[in-house]
């Protein structure tokens, strides 16, 4: 976890580790086939919209699928989480109060509990969770981001390897990867559509994602804040990680490489004062990678502007638009082509999904969590470079020992981050900020 990484030894290191697997698959059973039969047992770790949405679709695959366990922070989470379930799938939810844990280390009994497991708790927690489970031998579907800083991804790609090893099956949250017509639009332009790949575009630009929960007098600061952890840092990685990521990851597909380096700006317009959490509201990052091209990415949360949520690539006979909520995938050029959405419209939510339970039950590799750990160091060096204002390079961003918070083990411990006497949360300073 701690040794040094650059790009070229990672990649040579799991070229020889694949070898090496597939060497060895022959002879690793599946945890779930291994336990002779019946249900495959599911655990919940975090009972979110998200969390509550990811076990909807794993009890929707068809398979025999019983939620039997769930971890989390607080109760009214969990009554919430399993009443929504309960009511879409009666018969498939089994989760009595003895297999309802609470608290920081309730993950580990959860997991204890099932064969699969779906982490969605805020990311800042996925590292140690994701390690777990694959220690404890268990397949893993884990919600984007997986880490919010260079040790957590390390931790994450060292559990990957592991898994790997186990022949555990892996999914993580980039459904973009599923949905059927960006796999169509990757295939056409990996085929030459719009020729040679010169540079990307990508936005996340909308206004705010959703209301601050409001405090409530019983609650501490901490608790406050994790009731909202998509307005704080700390908990999501700010928003060129939390949402840019999926912008971010189709195009490393479709390089199939991940930037050597980024640089930009980025900041806080209109997101400051009173109740606004600890959040930068825009980021323009420019990634480069080891062919010279580049990718230039907008991320933006700021209520009354123009909202534009895509992909856009250019090559050297056309350039393609993907829209992703309204399903375009449309090139332009001497390869001209229009996406015809399949009717009905598949789900790619459900689609990742109900390809992590295949490969469960029919003992297929499937394991998703080191290039989702690339494509989020690669959203995290850009953060990087936004809040400090300086180019950073994928080699130090990777191997940066640097800590984006200290680690959480109570609701009683100090907050990561304190308003001040007007109600405002510190933010990072470009030019001052250490990213490194």
């Amino acid at each position: 976890m701690n040794s040094p990484i650059s790009r070229r030894n990672f990649l040579q290191q799991s070229a020889l580790a694949g070898g090496a697997l597939a060497a060895s698959l022959s002879s690793v059973r599946n945890v779930h086939a291994a336990s002779g039969g019946g249900p495959i047992k599911l655990a919940l770790v975090g009972g979110g919209g998200r969390g509550t949405g990811a076990a909807n679709q794993a009890l929707s695959t068809g398979k025999d699928v019983q939620l039997v366990a769930m971890a989390e922070l607080f109760q009214e989470k969990v009554d919430g989480a399993l009443t929504a379930l309960k009511a879409q799938h009666p018969n498939a939810v089994n989760v009595p109060p003895d297999r309802v844990f609470l608290g920081f280390e309730g993950y580990k009994q959860a997991i204890a509990a099932c064969d699969v497991v779906i982490l969605a708790s805020p990311c800042v927690f996925r590292p140690p969770m994701f390690e777990e489970a694959v220690r404890q031998g268990k397949h893993v579907f884990m919600e984007k981001p997986v880490a919010i800083d260079a040790p957590g991804i390390r931790q994450v790609l060292a559990a990957a390897a592991e898994a790997k090893r186990k022949n555990l099956k892996v999914g993580v949250g980039l459904q973009r990867r599923h949905k059927l017509g960006y796999r169509e639009a990757v295939r056409r332009i990996q085929d030459g559509a719009i020729g040679q790949f010169t540079y990307a575009r990508t936005f996340w630009n909308m206004g705010t994602a959703r209301a601050m929960v409001p405090r409530n007098p019983a609650w501490n600061e901490l608790e406050y804040q994790l009731h909202n952890q998509f307005y704080f840092s700390w908990q999501c990685g700010d928003i060129h990680l939390d949402m840019g990521l999926h912008n971010i990851d189709v195009i490393n597909w479709i390089k199939d490489m991940y930037p050597v380096r980024a640089m930009g700006v980025a900041g806080a317009e209109v997101r400051r004062g009173k109740d606004s959490g600890s959040l930068f509201d825009h980021f323009a990052i420019e990634y480069e990678y080891a062919d010279g091209t580049r990718l230039f990415a907008q991320n933006r949360q700021i209520p009354g502007c123009f909202n534009y949520v895509a992909e856009c690539a250019h090559g050297t006979q056309g350039a393609i638009e993907m829209i992703n909520e309204r399903n375009i995938f449309s090139i332009t050029g001497p390869n001209a082509w229009k996406y015809e959405p399949e009717k009905p419209v598949v789900n790619p939510y459900q689609l990742e999904h109900d390809d992590l339970f295949n490969a469960i039950v029919n003992d297929q590799p499937y394991n998703e969590a080191e290039r989702g750990a690339l494509s989020c160091m690669t959203a995290i060096m850009g953060r990087m470079a936004g809040y400090s204002g300086k180019k950073i390079e994928w080699d130090e961003a990777l191997n940066s020992t640097k800590l984006f918070v200290k680690p959480i083990t109570s609701l009683n411990d100090e907050p990561p981050i304190s308003p001040d006497a007007d109600g405002a949360y510190p933010l990072p300073v470009p030019g001052r900020y250490e990213a490194i």
